[in-house]
């Protein structure tokens, strides 16, 4: 294996990189060294390979932290001996041997070496990046803004470093500067989780309202990017400030229209696929996908109800009160049932991924409700195929849900589909019997 200097060095991040910020830096280094964008270098070949090597190491999570652990373990030899002082002469050593310095969290050598890196080098990026966060993780916010604009002067579209502006802003006292320098690196990158939950943080001090909207995305992002540790504090920091009556209040209108907007774009998705359900799960905190559940509940119901127009008088026997009774009771007990089994024999999912999978299945149910009025005067047949597909819709919703989301084997939920499905038809059925018997 590499020694730590080798793979860091080779993507010319530091080790404190995220995991954006390794993939950032990977395609650049790809676009520059690509062998066949340089075909008459031949160092390019060789140097290209290395770069696809760090990238596998510490593009992947789980090897980036067994390599980190695996060197930290190793007694790799320093870049200047301790028995007396080697000169240096090259930047991209200063800045090596700053990197490394880096990882030690020894700070103040870190950013000795990366000073001598730009000494040499007046454009190294990568070294005035390094130095910027040593010297932020040392508390030297002034001397972080003046990196920052170095950095910004030889690449202006860098959010990184205006990342690094906005932190350091907020700890001299400067919200407004620091909300302003996180909005341009969100701005340059649409993606940029840690933008989002420290401008949250910043918009906590003047507008509490932008804050729960900034930490809901960051929180959104972290989980999709699989940073799982800063996701549970960025929802951590949302329950405490939505602890707040009037805090809840005051966002209860914007979340609804946010939960319809995210219900309406992403129900031609799952309606065309099934399967991209976990998307939605993974995408959404819990009580967002909760919510997006009960809406296409809501939906199904309207379909349920609106269908009963479309149906003669003399076939339908039933209210629409009690139509929406029976819904709410085969969508609840869907949620109910399904949960159990999941619990039971999944390894996976939660509440809010059932109420999920439980709101896509009855989606095709509704749209059957709905059409089943008009298909009746056709004939028997059509009546039957379109019964049949909204029912096979429904099962493939259940079985890609739950092996997908709740993590059941695909011969476990070829039993387990069914089984929520009779359950679920059982318990409807129990409640139509008994609304009969009040109306007899």
């Amino acid at each position: 294996m590499l020694d730590l200097q080798d793979h860091y060095s080779v993507l010319q991040i530091s080790p404190q990189a995220t995991q954006n910020d390794i993939k950032i830096a990977y395609r650049r280094l790809v676009r520059q060294y690509h062998p066949d964008l340089n075909p008459d270098d031949p160092r390019a070949a060789a140097v290209f390979q290395k770069i696809c090597t760090a990238y596998d190491v510490l593009g992947n999570q789980e090897q980036r932290i067994l390599y980190d652990h695996h060197s930290q373990n190793q007694s790799s030899s320093s870049l200047v001996e301790e028995s007396g002082p080697v000169v240096l002469q090259d930047a991209q050593q200063y800045f090596m041997q700053g990197v490394q310095k880096a990882h030690q969290r020894n700070y103040a050598a870190a950013i000795s070496a990366f000073t001598q890196a730009v000494h040499l080098d007046k454009g190294y990026l990568e070294a005035y990046m390094g130095r910027c966060q040593a010297r932020f993780a040392l508390g030297h916010n002034r001397e972080v803004l003046l990196d920052c604009d170095h950095i910004l002067q030889i690449q202006p579209n860098s959010a990184q470093a205006f990342l690094f502006r906005g932190r350091s802003c907020f700890r001299l006292g400067h919200t407004d500067l620091a909300i302003a320098s996180y909005t341009q690196a969100i701005d340059l990158e649409q993606e940029y989780a840690q933008a989002y939950y420290h401008r949250g943080i910043a918009h906590i001090k003047v507008k509490e309202r932008y804050a729960t909207r900034d930490l809901q995305m960051a929180a959104s992002l972290l989980r999709q990017q699989g940073h799982i540790g800063q996701y549970q504090r960025a929802v951590a920091t949302l329950k405490d400030l939505n602890s707040n009556p009037i805090t809840i209040a005051l966002n209860l209108p914007r979340n609804g229209f946010l939960l319809l907007k995210t219900a309406l774009t992403t129900l031609p998705r799952l309606l065309a696929n099934p399967g991209y359900g976990l998307q939605v799960w993974q995408s959404q905190l819990p009580y967002q996908s909760v919510g997006i559940g009960l809406m296409f509940a809501g939906l199904a119901t309207g379909g349920v109800v609106g269908g009963t127009h479309f149906v003669p008088p003399d076939l339908l026997n039933i209210s629409q009160s009690h139509l929406l009774i029976l819904s709410g009771t085969a969508f609840s007990s869907l949620v109910a049932t399904g949960s159990l089994i999941r619990k039971m024999v999944g390894k996976g999912g939660s509440l809010s991924g059932d109420f999920l999978v439980a709101g896509t299945a009855v989606l095709p149910l509704g749209i059957w409700a709905m059409l089943s009025g008009l298909v009746m005067p056709l004939g028997l047949v059509e009546f039957m195929a379109l019964s049949l597909f909204a029912l096979s819709f429904t099962i493939l919703s259940l079985y890609s849900g739950y092996t997908k989301i709740g993590r059941i084997s695909e011969q476990i939920a070829a039993f387990a589909v069914p089984t929520i499905l009779m359950i679920s038809y059982g318990t409807t059925a129990l409640i139509y019997k008994a609304l009969m018997l009040q109306l007899v």
